[in-house]
C-alpha cells in the first residue's frame, strides 16, 4: 500500500480545483471549480464536494511536492535507505548473535521510531525518525523470516508464508488507516499493535534451535527444543549429542561470510538465482502496487479487492502444497511469474482499447498484481531452503538488499504512468519473461523429499538437466546449502534425493565433520517443531511488521 493516494480536487479556504500532475497542492493559477457558485450556501456545498480525501497523509499534511529540495527527496527514500542500512548490518549480526536477540533488536528500533516520528512536526525530524524506522523493518523481515522458518517443521513451512504474507498484512494495514483517517493516528496505532508480537518473542519463544546447534551450543538447543515441544503440545524427543572421536579440543569455528559462499559453484549459483529472483519480484510486484491506486474508482475497494483476492489465492496454495508433493518452488514460481506475463499483457492491451475503469481491466489488473505477489512465496522459500545456516540471515539480507534496489527503481519508474502509462507494464512484462526464463532454462530442480523423489527422479532429471535453482521443498534446514567441494572438478553435481550431509563449512574448508541427526529428519517419528495449529500466531509475528505504516502513512 505504498500508493500516492492525493486527492484529484483539492480546495483551500473556499477555492477548489484539481490538483495538477506534479502533485502540490498550491496552485493559484488553477482554475476555481466554484467559481459559478455565488450564495454562501451554494460555496459551502461546492468545497463539501470537492474537499473530499479518502485519507490524511503526511505529505498532504507536510506538503512535501511544493517544498524544494524535499519533493526530489521523499519519506518513501529516507525509509528504504534506512532498510538499506538494516539489510547490511542486521543479517550478519542474526548470524553472529542470535536471531531472538536480532528480531527484540530490530522490534526495539522501529517500534519507537515509528511512534515519534508522529509525534513532531519537524519535516527533517520525520524523515530520520522514517529512516530509523526502516532500519527496524529492515530486521523483522530478513530476520523474522529465518528465525521463524527454523521454528517450523519443513512440511509446514509453505503454510508460515500462506499466512504471513503481505495480503494479510495488507488488509490489516487497511484497516487500521480506514479506521484511524490520518497518518498520524494510524502510527500510534500501528506501534502499539506491534508491541503484541515484541511480548510473544520476548516472553515465550525461545532462540532458533537450530542456529544455536550450528554453533555448537547443544545443551542450549535441546533447552529449546524442550519449549518448542511444550508450545506444540508434543511429546520432547531428545538428540544425541554429537559424537566425540577423540580428536582433542576442537577449535572454535570460523564465521563464514558472503565471500565464502562465493567460493563454492553450487551456492554461488543458488544466491546469484536468488538474486534474479528477488530483484525481478520486488521491482515488478512493487510497481504493479505503485500504479494501482486508480484500478477501481474507490481506493479503499482496490485495497481490499487485491489484499482479500491475494490472501485466499495464498492459502489455497499454501494447503495444496501439503496435498500436492509434485508442486514445488520452482512450479510455483514459473507458473505465477508466467500468468502475470499473461495478465500484464491483457492490461496493455485494455489500455490501448482505452478500456481503463471497465469490469475486466480491473479483473486483469488484479491477476497481474496477485500472480506476481505469488512469486514472493518461492522467493523467501527459496532463500531460507537454498542457503546454509551459517549464512543463512546474512543471504537472506543480500536478496533484501537486492530487492530493496528494485523497490527504489520501480518508484522512479512509476512516474512513468504519467507520461505513457502502457510503458510501466511493459517493463513488468520484460522483467517477468526474464524470470521465466532464467527458472525455465537455467534453474536446477532438485527434490530432497524422499517418498517424492524415488518417483519423479528421472522425470525431474530430464527436464531440468541445466537448470540452477534447486527443488527445495520439504528439505531440512539443517542440510540447506549442501553441494560438491569447491573447486573439485571431479564431482559432477546433479540432483540428489538423499539429504545433503556436509553443511558450508564442509562445503568452503572441507575439514572433518560429524553428521547431525536433524530434528526435522524425514525419519524422525515424532516432531519437535510447532504443528500447524501453531502456524497462525507465528505467523502474525513474523508477517510484514504493522509498523510497516510507514509506507501507508506517507503516501510517496
Amino acid at each position: 500500500m505504498t500508493n500516492t493516494i492525493l486527492p484529484d480536487m483539492f480546495c483551500t479556504g473556499e477555492r477548489c480545483y484539481y490538483v495538477p500532475k506534479n502533485k502540490c497542492m498550491e496552485c493559484p493559477d488553477c482554475p476555481d471549480l466554484c467559481a459559478n457558485a455565488t450564495t454562501p450556501a451554494a460555496k459551502a456545498e461546492c468545497v463539501n464536494k470537492y474537499s473530499f480525501a479518502y485519507y490524511k497523509s503526511a505529505a498532504m499534511e507536510f506538503n512535501i511536492y511544493c517544498k524544494p529540495g524535499w519533493k526530489d527527496f521523499r519519506p518513501a527514500f529516507a525509509q528504504y535507505f534506512g532498510v538499506l542500512v538494516g539489510n547490511i548490518i542486521l543479517g550478519w549480526v542474526a548470524d553472529q548473535i542470535g536471531r531472538r536477540k536480532t528480531y527484540l533488536l530490530s522490534l526495539f528500533i522501529g517500534i519507537p521510531a515509528l511512534a515519534l516520528s508522529a509525534s513532531f512536526d519537524s519535516i527533517p525530524l520525520f524523515y530520520l525518525l522514517r529512516a530509523i524506522t526502516g532500519i527496524g523493518i529492515a530486521g523483522t523481515q530478513v530476520v523474522g523470516w529465518a528465525y521463524f522458518s527454523e521454528l517450523v517443521s519443513s512440511h509446514q513451512r509453505f503454510k508460515l508464508r500462506t499466512f504471513s504474507n503481505w495480503a494479510n498484512g495488507r488488509i490489516m494495514l487497511t484497516l487500521v488507516c480506514l479506521f484511524a483517517g490520518e497518518w498520524r493516528l494510524s502510527s500510534y496505532l500501528s506501534a502499539a499493535i506491534s508491541c503484541i508480537k515484541l511480548c510473544v518473542v520476548m516472553f515465550i519463544l525461545p532462540e532458533s534451535h537450530i542456529w544455536l546447534r550450528k554453533k555448537g551450543r547443544f545443551a542450549e538447543s535441546e533447552e529449546c527444543r524442550k519449549r518448542i515441544a511444550k508450545i506444540s503440545g508434543v511429546e520432547f524427543e531428545p538428540m544425541d549429542p554429537p559424537e566425540d572421536k577423540g580428536e582433542g579440543v576442537k577449535q572454535p569455528e570460523k564465521s563464514v561470510s558472503l565471500l565464502d559462499v562465493f567460493k563454492d559453484t553450487t551456492l554461488r549459483r543458488n544466491l546469484l538465482v536468488l538474486w534474479m529472483m528477488w530483484f525481478v519480484t520486488g521491482m515488478t510486484a512493487y510497481l504493479t502496487d505503485l500504479c494501482g491506486g486508480d484500478m477501481t474508482k474507490n481506493f479503499w475497494v482496490g485495497q481490499f479487492l487485491s489484499g482479500i483476492l491475494l490472501s485466499v489465492v495464498r492459502i489455497v496454495i499454501g494447503f495444496a502444497d501439503g496435498f500436492l508433493p509434485w508442486m514445488g518452488r520452482r512450479f510455483v514460481l514459473l507458473v505465477s511469474q508466467g500468468l502475470a506475463v499473461g495478465f500484464f499483457a491483457c492490461v496493455i492491451a485494455f489500455l490501448y482499447m482505452d478500456a481503463k475503469g471497465e469490469w475486466f481491466y480491473t479483473a486483469a489488473y488484479l491477476a497481474a498484481f496477485v500472480f506476481t505477489s505469488i512469486v514472493w512465496e518461492p522467493c523467501y522459500l527459496c532463500a531460507s531452503e537454498l542457503m546454509p545456516t551459517d549464512v543463512r540471515a546474512t543471504s537472506t539480507a543480500s536478496c533484501s538488499i537486492v530487492s530493496r534496489i528494485a523497490n527504489i527503481g520501480a518508484s522512479m519508474l512509476s512516474g512513468l504512468k504519467t507520461v505513457y502509462e502502457p510503458g510501466v507494464h511493459m517493463i513488468s512484462m520484460a522483467c517477468g519473461i526474464a524470470n521465466v526464463f532464467v527458472a525455465f532454462i537455467w534453474l536446477q530442480v532438485r527434490d530432497v523429499r524422499i517418498t517424492v523423489c524415488h518417483l519423479c527422479h528421472c522425470i525431474v532429471w530430464s527436464l531440468a538437466y541445466c537448470n540452477f535453482l534447486q527443488e527445495t521443498k520439504n528439505c531440512s534446514l539443517d542440510s540447506a546449502g549442501g553441494g560438491k567441494a569447491a573447486g573439485d572438478a571431479k564431482t559432477k553435481w546433479r540432483p540428489c534425493c538423499r539429504k545433503m550431509k556436509t553443511p558450508l563449512r564442509t562445503v568452503v574448508r572441507r575439514p572433518k565433520q560429524t553428521t547431525v541427526r536433524s530434528i526435522e529428519s524425514d525419519n524422525a517419528t515424532t516432531s519437535t517443531t510447532p504443528p500447524v495449529f501453531l502456524i497462525p500466531p507465528l505467523a502474525l509475528l513474523y508477517a510484514p511488521p504493522l509498523y510497516r505504516l510507514v509506507d501507508v502513512c506517507v503516501f510517496v
